[in-house]
């Protein structure tokens, strides 16, 4: 089964940042769509749906970011 980790974008550097984020989900989803587009109207993983209430840190900026649109997250595949 695959094995994902969330990145978020982050608007004051315009790159988006791993999360700390990871789930597994049965299905591909690509890397180049939005969680809100692989998602279109199903239901998100758990792990996925707590993050709107998690911030994040800026490695460039040391700033700390929240992000809470589902357009904005993105998957990247995990390597073990």
């Amino acid at each position: 089964m695959p094995f994902y980790i969330v990145t978020a974008y982050c608007k004051k550097c315009a790159l988006a940042h791993p999360t700390g984020v990871e789930f597994e989900w049965p299905d591909y989803i690509s890397t180049r769509k939005s969680i809100a587009e692989s998602f279109d109207g199903s239901a998100l993983p758990p792990e996925v749906a707590a993050m709107s209430k998690n911030y994040f840190l800026c490695p460039h900026t040391g700033d700390m970011y929240k992000q809470t649109d589902s357009n904005r997250l993105f998957v990247a595949t995990k390597f073990a």
